[in-house]
């Protein structure tokens, strides 16, 4: 029985401490966000300080990069653990723990933060909605609470096919992990469905100039965030995560790492040429391509190192995963004020970037972790 207990704590732990980097670079993504040309962030941009160069290229390259496996991860993720939730709490109750545990932050954060952020974002010069009426501001838009749409609809269907087709979770151990042939076909299928959702730019346009705009922006990838999710869901029946091939997760790590420097190498070519612009629907398209060939790599490796070096990593970086969820609803805002605050000085773009997003960082997670020591707010953050 020891074993066991011990065995749940640290596969726990690792968790928690991917979460924890992970929401910590949709903290830094959002921040480099505000650095791109014709780049904003809850009303915030500092587009018009930006001169052509090779530190565009890569802002563009870090932001795209951090695209193919920090929200694929955070899914896979929560995924694993739905199974054992709804198994031990039954449909109903694990989805009425869900509509409090997602509701009451999602309203929240749609009623105050994001629209709080963008009423502070105007007070800087950087403020793009500076002069513009109030009835004009987008208030009331989902912005970064698409993952809790998304999340609380698979969780849906999850419970939906439970319900049709009964619940038969249980642990078997004897299945071994998926070898390299359904990885790579699953990664082809997936890369001809993103390049296809890409193609409909019109389409997401629409959705980002409306109330939906988070979905606008992140939609192209919403079959392989759901194939990641019901692969978690998968996993936690098979503990296929603890079990991962390492020879294979290193291979697939290095052509990750491969095409990750090609493509940074180009956006930074096209950068110092003044071309990025031009040529960033090209890129996206073959980045959508690239996408699940980058992230299975970078995802596996991540799982991999953290369950080796969970120990090393500390509880406190699990502690940091706890928090990841609350850092995640009221990081809108952080960034608004640290970056706003930056945007008086006349520090460099490169050092305005560093600076911004470690400071966005540790009081997003430092806030979160206060917040989060009032017994009836750690209920629902």
């Amino acid at each position: 029985m020891t074993q066991i207990q011990t065995s749940a704590h640290q596969r726990v732990l690792f968790f928690d401490q991917i979460k924890a980097v992970m929401i910590a670079l949709v903290v830094v993504v959002h921040v480099t966000l505000l650095f791109l040309p014709g780049g904003a962030f809850m009303g915030l941009s500092f587009a018009g300080r930006i001169q052509p160069g090779w530190l565009t290229g890569v802002d563009f390259a870090i932001v795209d990069l951090s695209n193919t496996f920090f929200m694929c991860m955070l899914f896979l993720i929560s995924g694993y653990f739905v199974p054992r939730s709804v198994a031990k709490k039954g449909v109903a109750d694990y989805l009425k723990g869900r509509l409090r545990r997602l509701g009451i932050p999602f309203l929240f954060g749609l009623l105050v933060i994001n629209n709080l952020s963008y009423l502070v974002s105007q007070w800087f010069q950087t403020g793009l909605l500076r002069g513009i009426p109030l009835a004009d501001y987008p208030l009331n838009h989902l912005g970064v609470l698409w993952f809790l749409v998304v999340l609380f609809s698979f969780d849906l269907l999850y419970c939906g096919w439970v319900k049709i087709f009964g619940d038969c979770f249980r642990i078997d151990d004897t299945i071994p992990p998926p070898g390299l042939f359904p990885w790579l076909v699953s990664a082809g299928i997936l890369a001809v469905i993103e390049v296809l959702m890409a193609m409909q730019g019109n389409f997401w346009l629409k959705l980002m100039n409306s109330p939906l705009d988070g979905l606008g922006a992140q939609g192209p990838h919403i079959f392989t965030y759901a194939f990641l999710f019901f692969l978690g869901c998968k996993s936690a029946s098979h503990q296929w995560l603890e079990r991962l091939d390492a020879h294979l997760v290193v291979k697939w790590f290095r052509l990750s790492i491969f095409l990750s420097l090609l493509l940074l190498g180009l956006c930074a070519v096209l950068a110092m040429n003044g071309h990025l612009k031009d040529e960033a629907i090209g890129v996206a398209r073959l980045l959508a391509f690239m996408n699940t060939f980058i992230g299975w790599g970078v995802m596996g490796y991540l799982l991999l190192w953290f369950q080796r070096h969970q120990q090393s990593c500390g509880q406190w970086l699990a502690t940091a995963g706890v928090d990841s969820f609350a850092v995640y609803i009221i990081h809108p805002l952080i960034v608004v004020v640290v970056m706003g605050l930056i945007s008086l000085t006349e520090w460099p773009n490169f050092a305005a970037l560093v600076l911004g997003g470690v400071a966005s960082v540790l009081v997003s997670f430092g806030l979160s972790h206060q917040l989060r020591r009032v017994p009836l707010l750690a209920r629902v953050i």
